[in-house]
């Protein structure tokens, strides 16, 4: 069983990569990077698990701060 939870997010790492949008990229990565984590537990490989929770981490600050951008952006088009 947790070869299986190791092989869905590995696929879902890869096919992250296939998207050309950064926000998409990161939201289905972040996807396999919990199942990694949750893989990482199970199998007991301290450095699976917070390899993938810190990437979790980095790609939700990445999110807010593009998020943060456009909302700045958006409201620069609106005031002009």
């Amino acid at each position: 069983m947790h070869e299986i939870i190791g092989i869905i997010a590995t696929l879902f790492v890869l096919v992250s990569f296939l998207f050309t949008n950064e926000k998409r990229i990161r939201q289905v990565n972040i996807i396999g990077a919990v199942m990694f984590v949750v893989y990482g537990i199970i199998i007991g490989a301290i450095s699976v698990y917070v390899l993938n929770g810190a990437l979790i981490i980095i790609h939700i600050i990445k999110l807010l701060n593009q998020r943060r951008r456009d909302l700045n952006e958006s409201n620069r088009k609106d005031i002009s």
